[in-house]
Formats: C-alpha cells, sequence, structure tokens
C-alpha cells in the first residue's frame, strides 16, 4: 500500500471556502484581497511568494490564468505576499 502525504500549508479549497461561509475568518480574507494581472508569458511560482505566509490563503483565477484574486487570513501576510512579488519582479528584470 503506498500513501502520500501532500504538503498543502495554508492554501484553502473553494470546497473549504464554503465550509468556513459566515465565519469571521472569511470576513478577515474578504478585507485582506490582492487582485494581480500577470501576462501571457509568466509562469506564477506561487510556492515562492506565499512561501512566509503564516496564516491561511486562497488563490482563485478570475479569468483564463491572467487574472487571480488572493485572500489571505492575516494583513500581514497581504504584505509578506507584496514584497515576495516584488523580490520576483525584481529577480525577473536582473
Amino acid at each position: 500500500m503506498t500513501i502520500k502525504v501532500i504538503e498543502n500549508s495554508g492554501s484553502l479549497s473553494e470546497n473549504d471556502l464554503k465550509l468556513l461561509a459566515g465565519t469571521e475568518l472569511i470576513l478577515s480574507m474578504l478585507r485582506n484581497r490582492l487582485l494581480i494581472l500577470v501576462d501571457k508569458e509568466t509562469t506564477v511560482n506561487w510556492e515562492d511568494l506565499t512561501s512566509n505566509v503564516e496564516g491561511f490563503y486562497h488563490i482563485r483565477s478570475v479569468d483564463q490564468k491572467r487574472l487571480f484574486q488572493i485572500w489571505f487570513e492575516l494583513a500581514t501576510d497581504y504584505d509578506k505576499f507584496q514584497r515576495n512579488l516584488f523580490v520576483a519582479k525584481m529577480g525577473a528584470e536582473a
């Protein structure tokens, strides 16, 4: 028998969000949302961008894998993500 443990860190699925509907967690996440637009030739490394996020988060594709909405439980994680994104953009330009 083979059983694999898949690490999911704090990432929440669409089903998780349905189960949490109406809770304080969802209200907090709604306050800490970010919308990003990615050009067609860019592959987003979500693992790097969320590497130091401590709370729950959810990444939702809004349209054809170019526009993404990211929700964070903690405002500090919102800030960390923005810093990680800045570093990633600087690295891509170097």
